[in-house]
């Protein structure tokens, strides 16, 4: 296959706002970024503004296309167990495909683009939650369009390629492995913590989760069994 159609001369990535350079020893490869980081998030980093312009490269701003990544990925693991696993086939495209692909149209403006992406989350979030249990049938089609949509636009940056669980899963064992915590100790805590439960014994399962909290383990109980997450 071709290697490529397009070539695109991008601005310069800054480190901290200093050039990155040898001599400066500021250089940071892409391997080692992705020891701490997801591909997804560094793509959707780099996507953040647009192509002609300089970057920085700094903690905090990896910390929120982190954060903004799972907050799609949250969103569309929260539309599935709504509305479940629809085929995407058959689905009209809606207006938030049409919007990116204007700002795509616009000299390839993907910060624009990630923009509309996150708009069309938080406007079905509040649509969800204004509806909550209560989902017409026009109010599930119109979720399913806007979750096509998000699942084409981010066929085209590269991003939302795995499931929301595969996403989570990698996202909570590559942070442990950086402290150094067992994942199968937190399932085991978090089953010990269920069977105090059953067994009304509510001091054992607070200080459980009292001991994953201080681990910056957060738990989230629901019908289905309880699931745990890394805070960031």
């Amino acid at each position: 296959k071709p290697f490529v159609k397009y070539w695109i001369h991008n601005g310069f990535v800054t480190i901290d706002q200093e050039k990155m350079s040898k001599s400066l020893g500021n250089f940071i490869m892409i391997k080692d970024v992705v020891k701490t980081y997801h591909p997804e998030v560094v793509r959707l980093f780099l996507l953040s503004n647009h192509y002609r312009s300089p970057i920085d490269f700094t903690e905090k701003a990896m910390v929120e296309a982190r954060s903004g990544l799972d907050k799609i990925y949250a969103f569309l693991d929260r539309a599935e167990d709504k509305i479940g696993n629809i085929s995407e086939q058959n689905v009209e495209t809606g207006d938030s495909w049409q919007r990116f692909s204007e700002a795509m149209d616009d000299d390839f403006n993907t910060a624009r683009g990630i923009g509309i992406l996150f708009d069309t989350v938080r406007s079905i979030n509040r649509l969800l939650d204004q509806h909550q249990d209560n989902l017409s049938l026009k109010i599930k089609e119109t979720i399913q369009s806007n979750r096509s949509d998000i699942f084409k636009i981010g066929k085209v940056l590269g991003i939302l390629m795995e499931s929301s669980k595969e996403s989570f899963d990698k996202k909570r064992f590559q942070s442990l492995e950086q402290k150094s915590i067992d994942p199968a100790l937190i399932d085991k805590m978090v089953k010990e913590r269920e069977e105090a439960r059953k067994t009304r014994d509510w001091e054992k399962a607070d200080q459980i989760r009292k001991q994953l909290a201080e681990m910056n383990i957060t738990l989230e109980d629901r019908p289905d069994g309880t699931i745990w997450k890394i805070n960031n």
